[in-house]
């Protein structure tokens, strides 16, 4: 054969093959672009803001400063963020809080403690700094008024485990971690950040298995509840259209700062708020609660157990696409639904909570759960 011949035949199959890899990304591209349905209004019964946790700006190590980080979340139209500097606290941070550009700027600090990272929230600025011993440092945080997050347990700075447990929250999922962990698993959706940066995003994201099941784990002794983490430096919008927290409120977001803080803040607190990936479909609308006789126990309730009684667990959303839908008691799957509305009856104690998951060719991996609520924690002591 020619060395000439033998060229052009190679020639000829990489554009073949490139041409195969063009249409494949584009179809992929133009799928996503048509699956984007807004869910169905959100039910009355609920005031439900939407918001993003855990983010940095020029005030320590991220890319950008305040201004252009609240632009960001204007133009993707959230209602809150909150800043999340390094600091011992970071004052500065704390400073610039308020509504701007109709946009709810809240703030905490991300402390350096001895065993991680943790994320302080909802405090009085202190006199001086927080310990640096992890335990103090939840201590001082909670004499202040405040409560507390720990940051990516399980990745960057990891997280020593200890007995303690007056932790608030823990992150589950951080997509920061995810990009730097997975970024070579999604090469081939690389040339989709010119286009559509959401689907290379989408593409890192893995089940936070280890997480998950730690979580389980600490809530089974207290009531912990579960963030979706941001970790934003840098590709702030893309950022801000992915993980996000959708807070429940009792009554509409207050046009009064410190009245909204509050609301955002005690919501929190209560962990009436569920956690969601809006990038692979937006996530509004989704409602977890659970009945005895008349009473009512929204998500993030702890309920004493009635052993003449049962409690009857239910959830509720009208997405316009195919999710599963699954309750799971102390981490285990007790229940599965093709569908978003669960009903599921129980006698027995237990932390209970719901992912959904998403079908029908979503770019998110069908094991990642698209929403994960906050746990009803039934005790046998109601504590």
């Amino acid at each position: 054969m020619k060395t000439g011949s033998w060229k052009k035949r190679l020639f000829a199959c990489f554009i073949f093959l490139l041409g195969l890899y063009v249409l494949w990304l584009g179809t992929i591209l133009l799928r996503q672009r048509a699956r984007r349905e807004i869910p169905a209004a959100k039910r009355p019964s609920t005031h439900e803001v939407q918001g993003v946790y855990h983010i940095h700006t020029t005030f320590s190590d991220g890319r950008q400063p305040p201004e252009k980080v609240v632009a960001a979340a204007s133009r993707q139209h959230l209602d809150f963020i909150i800043l999340t500097d390094h600091g011992n606290p970071n004052r500065a941070s704390l400073a610039g809080q308020g509504w701007k550009e109709n946009v709810l700027v809240l703030a905490g600090s991300e402390l350096s403690v001895s065993r991680g990272h943790l994320v302080a929230l909802d405090f009085r600025p202190p006199d001086g700094t927080f310990a640096q011993n992890a335990e103090e440092a939840v201590q001082e945080v909670a004499a202040e008024g405040g409560f507390t997050v720990i940051a990516h347990p399980f990745s960057k700075t990891r997280w020593s485990w200890g007995g303690f447990t007056g932790y608030a929250g823990l992150e589950i999922a951080d997509s920061d971690s995810m990009i730097k962990q997975n970024f070579w698993r999604a090469i081939p959706y690389l040339p989709a950040l010119l286009l559509s940066p959401r689907i290379f995003l989408l593409k890192t994201l893995e089940r936070p298995s280890q997480t998950l099941r730690k979580w389980d784990e600490m809530a089974a002794k207290q009531a912990v509840y579960g963030y979706f983490s941001a970790d934003a430096h840098l590709a702030y919008e893309t950022l801000f259209s992915c993980f996000r927290l959708h807070v429940l409120l009792g009554e509409p977001l207050a046009a009064e700062f410190e009245r909204a803080r509050a609301q955002v803040f005690n919501s929190l607190r209560r962990g009436a708020f569920y956690c969601a990936v809006d990038s692979a479909r937006p996530a509004g609308g989704f409602i977890f609660w659970a009945e005895r006789q008349r009473s009512h126990f929204p998500m993030g309730s702890t309920v004493p157990l009635a052993p003449s009684s049962r409690m009857q667990f239910r959830a509720e959303a009208a997405f316009p696409f195919a999710v599963q839908t699954c309750l799971l008691r102390d981490g285990e799957v007790v229940l599965r639904s093709e569908g978003p509305d669960i009903s599921f009856s129980s006698g027995r104690p237990g932390v209970y909570r719901v992912e959904i998951c998403l079908r029908g060719g979503s770019p998110l991996a069908r094991d990642f759960p698209w929403i994960i609520s906050n746990p009803i924690f039934i005790r046998e002591d109601g504590l």
